[in-house]
């Protein structure tokens, strides 16, 4: 597994201590102190993953994952780096593409756990049309399908594409908007809760043909994640 990342923070002692807290575990930390110097590193260098502070005068982590994302790069990992009670910003990180956040301040045990999660997780992302499974659910997305024990479930198109994006990137949370904004389109001017009654629907059908095996997990407050398997 790769390990170097790339930690973008404007405060000094900030970055010496993740410094410090990460390199037990093998990361390689290079450092950025603003978010135009962690755009020049970005297009110089690859690194396995992006640890982002939202918190940066100038350019936010905002800017500079929108930035990354719709011009730069759509592939790297980013966590957020997020100040106690910030939830709001959260969920904007995450509908612009974050793959998780971690609140300040955190112990170096969990942050490199959450580390390693997300790593695993961009590692076995599984390409648009592969078949594959899942606690039992097997995914056809070439057809729009998932069956159980031979069975194939009753979801509508979106009910499928909501269910096929969560288990395909297990632990990663999508806020609601986001999952409005990936599934619905930018143009979509409805209720977020259209998200809440399609997972509704979801586990109602799961349910119904014998799949009792939890999958989708509430993120009360931001949204939904698929549960990863142990």
């Amino acid at each position: 597994m790769e390990n170097r990342i790339l930690l973008v923070d404007d405060e000094t002692e900030m970055r010496k201590l993740l410094s410090v807290c990460l390199s037990p575990y093998g990361y390689e930390l290079d450092e950025a102190c603003n978010g135009e110097e962690a755009l020049y590193k970005l297009t110089d260098n690859h690194y396995a993953l992006v640890l982002l502070d939202i918190m940066m005068p100038e350019m936010d982590g905002f800017e500079l994952i929108e930035r990354v994302r719709n011009h730069l790069d759509n592939t790297t990992p980013v966590i957020l780096l997020s100040a106690l009670g910030d939830s709001e910003r959260v969920v904007e990180g995450l509908r612009l593409g974050a793959d998780d956040y971690i609140v300040k301040p955190f112990e170096p045990k969990i942050l490199a756990a959450r580390i390693e999660s997300v790593l695993r997780r961009t590692q076995k992302a599984r390409s648009s049309n592969e078949t594959f499974t899942v606690k039992g659910l097997v995914f056809y997305p070439d057809r729009f399908q998932v069956s159980y024990e031979k069975q194939v479930l009753p979801l509508t198109k979106k009910e499928f594409q909501i269910l096929h994006r969560l288990a395909s990137n297990p632990g990663k949370v999508y806020s609601r908007e986001h999952l409005l904004e990936l599934e619905w389109g930018m143009e979509y001017e409805g209720d977020n809760r259209t998200v809440d009654t399609h997972v509704k629907n979801i586990r109602e059908k799961l349910k119904h043909a014998d799949f009792n095996e939890a999958i989708i997990e509430t993120v009360w407050g931001v949204g939904y994640k698929a549960i990863e398997c142990k």
